[in-house]
């Protein structure tokens, strides 16, 4: 009998601050080292460092630490990967944070993903960045939904500021690529 900690789970995972086709990073590498980590059937989305795969949760931890640590040695530096199930993506776009954003003129919907979990009063939203290019519209303990703007032909990018005003480091996600990866073909084991 095999218990729900050792039932295998469809797993994404958001490679932080990596370019495929960079520091000698390419899909085949990117997929050989969650492969050599032991996630099984791994698969990769976009050209970011988008990947899902498969995992009993047990092991999910020790996967981490093996990514990172032949990703860190493939592009030499620290490069951090955040896990979240499809299950769990999956209740993120059943939710929908961005369907009732009061930035009605959002050109990018963007999710943080941190690492730990924020403490319940960390910010009173919505949070609107200096300049107005920024709002901080949702949040769950673990990720932060941010509408971007464009003001005066520009566009910026969250994840500076809110790695500065959550304290943590984070990856950040176009809304639509979560999406993208949340709808992974494979079936869930």
């Amino acid at each position: 009998m095999t218990s729900a900690i050792d039932t295998p789970v469809r797993y994404a995972g958001f490679v932080q601050a990596v370019m495929l086709g960079r520091d000698g990073l390419h899909r085949d590498v990117l997929l050989e080292c969650f492969a050599r980590a032991g996630a099984m059937a791994p698969r990769s989305y976009i050209t970011t460092g988008n990947v899902t795969f498969t995992a009993a949760p047990s092991e999910l931890d020790g996967i981490q630490d093996h990514v990172e640590a032949l990703l860190a040695d493939v592009v030499d530096r620290q490069t951090e990967v955040f896990f979240r199930s499809i299950a769990y993506l999956e209740d993120l776009l059943d939710v929908d944070p961005f369907g009732t954003s009061p930035v009605d003129d959002a050109v990018e919907n963007e999710v943080m993903f941190l690492s730990t979990p924020l403490a319940n009063d960390w910010a009173a939203l919505p949070l609107v960045s200096t300049g107005g290019h920024l709002t901080i519209i949702g949040a769950t303990a673990t990720e932060v939904f941010v509408a971007g703007r464009e003001i005066d032909g520009r566009r910026k990018g969250g994840g500076g500021w809110i790695e500065r005003i959550t304290g943590q480091r984070m990856t950040a996600r176009a809304w639509r690529t979560v999406e993208r990866v949340a709808r992974d073909p494979l079936p869930k084991p």
